[in-house]
């Protein structure tokens, strides 16, 4: 009986040790989730630009179903001479200052002007307008469904504080491991 009392009281220690155990590994498995969906986010939004390609976020369901509202899109930048009708392509909107991505319906260049008819998958109304034929516009060749919700998300000051509280977070937690006494038996 004195056995059982005594085992009782040698377990009781082990308790604490396991559950921190198990909530640094949880910690540790939240803060690197984190950082590699920021990380791989950033990449998206950023590494395309180092190859002549551009991301942009959908704002609007004109191109729905092909793109959603809320999808990034890579577009290779591109002369428009080289657009086919079929071409997703993202130009200068003619009434407005703003970046339209629509399907280019019809092309047709006279001298050093190029006057395209484009309109977008869920749209009525096509718009027509011209670009000079050494421009540039963008063709989309990749799309990325609902990630220009996190980014918009990201780009917000909130965001940034939480990146910032997770980044000293987990500077806080390596230096309590690194200052914590370590035990003989370890």
């Amino acid at each position: 009986m004195g056995g059982t009392n005594l085992a009782a009281v040698t377990a009781a220690p082990a308790r604490p040790r396991s559950v921190w155990l198990a909530l640094r590994a949880l910690a540790t498995f939240a803060l690197w989730t984190v950082l590699a969906f920021g990380l791989s986010t950033l990449a998206v939004v950023t590494v395309p630009s180092l190859f002549g390609y551009r991301s942009l976020t959908v704002v609007s369901g004109s191109m729905e179903p092909t793109l959603g509202t809320g999808s990034v899109v890579i577009d290779q930048v591109i002369s428009p001479l080289d657009a086919r009708p079929g071409d997703i392509v993202t130009f200068q909107d003619p009434l407005r200052p703003r970046q339209l991505t629509h399907r280019l319906r019809r092309m047709r260049v006279e001298g050093d002007t190029a006057y395209m008819v484009t309109r977008g998958d869920a749209n009525d109304v096509p718009e027509h307008w011209t670009v000079q034929t050494d421009g540039h516009i963008g063709r989309v060749v990749a799309h990325l469904p609902k990630l220009g919700y996190v980014r918009a998300a990201l780009g917000t000051r909130y965001a940034r504080l939480a990146v910032l509280a997770a980044v000293m977070a987990f500077g806080l937690f390596l230096l309590v491991d690194m200052w914590r006494p370590r035990r003989r038996g370890r």
